[in-house]
This record gives structure tokens, sequence and C-alpha cells, in this order.
């Protein structure tokens, strides 16, 4: 299964991707959590460009895939296109769980402000202008699972992304399986 976590810069896809593997890791499942900002590191300073990060990430997330793995969770996905990329690599007949992380601009630039960590997303016009880009993107993105992390705790928002879980699992063991 992989589970696509979506949205703007300090929305909450860090904190809820990492929660919602630490919490399946408990329940006994094999997952890998493939955080685009994590292999982008590898690179940086001297990263060429954010399309390889990306390309990579997507690579990275099929392979895990491929691994035999319970679920995969990718995070950092901010755009239709990066969608896409991504869903290239995935393996056919893999279950994917779309989760859409959003929070207002001024609440998300509170968190970046917080975060000692952050680079150019510290900057109010940079990190409003990227709000207003996936404004428009997220609506070419189809989600399983919104959550508004401003109005919604972790708690609540891992809850609800494995409510959403079960009923992908429960469905797929309901389907006749193919003879080989």
């Amino acid at each position: 299964m992989l589970v696509l976590i979506a949205g703007p810069i300090a929305a909450g896809k860090s904190a809820v991707s990492r929660r919602l593997a630490e919490d399946l890791r408990r329940e006994g499942r094999q997952i890998a959590l493939v955080e685009l900002d994590a292999l982008a590191d590898m690179a940086r300073p001297t990263l060429p460009d954010w399309a390889d990060a990306h390309r990579i990430f997507a690579l990275v997330t099929g392979q895990w895939l491929r691994a035999g793995l319970d679920t995969v969770i990718a995070e950092s996905v901010s755009s239709r296109q990066e969608l896409d990329q991504v869903l290239l690599d995935v393996p056919a007949g893999t279950p994917v769980l779309t989760v859409v992380v959003e929070c207002p601009a001024d609440i998300a630039l509170e968190r970046a402000l917080a975060d000692p960590t952050r680079g150019i997303s510290r900057d109010p016009e940079f990190l409003r202008e990227a709000h207003a880009r996936w404004a428009r993107e997220s609506e070419m993105i189809s989600a399983d699972v919104e959550l508004e992390t401003g109005a919604t705790s972790l708690e609540e928002s891992v809850s609800r992304i494995h409510a959403a879980l079960s009923e992908i699992l429960a469905e797929a063991s309901t389907r006749p399986r193919a003879e080989g």
C-alpha cells in the first residue's frame, strides 16, 4: 500500500507522516517513510535542482513498494506533476491512499518561524507564494483524506488516516483473487 502525503510548506506533512509511520510500526507493520527533504538533504548544499530530488523521491518510493513492505509513506508531494511522477513508479495493483494536509498560510508561517532548521520557508513572502501555488495545484489532486492541521490535532489527523487505511484493506480483502 502507498500513502501519499501532499500539501504546502509547513502544513504538517512531516509530523503526520512520522506519527503515522510510528503507529503502523507499533502495530507490527513493515513501513518505509520516504521524505523528500531527507533525500534532498543528501545533496545539499550542492543540490543541482529540486526537480532532481523529486525524480529520486519517485524512484525511491517505487523501489520500496517493490521491496515487499506492508506500507510505504511518501511525504512531500506539492503539485499534480509531482504526484504523477510518483505514480509512474508505483507497481500495478498497488492500493494508493492520497492524503492532503493543509493549514492557513499564517499558521504555516508560525510553524516555519519556530523551526530553526528551516531555510527559505521562513520567509513570509516565499511561504505565502508557495501556499498560493498549492491552492491552485490542490484543485487538480483528488484526496482520499483531507486534513486541516490548523483545526485538527495530530492524533485526530492520524486517526482519520488509519480509518481510511482500514477501509482500503477491508475492501482489498473482500475482492476475489485472480487465479494464476
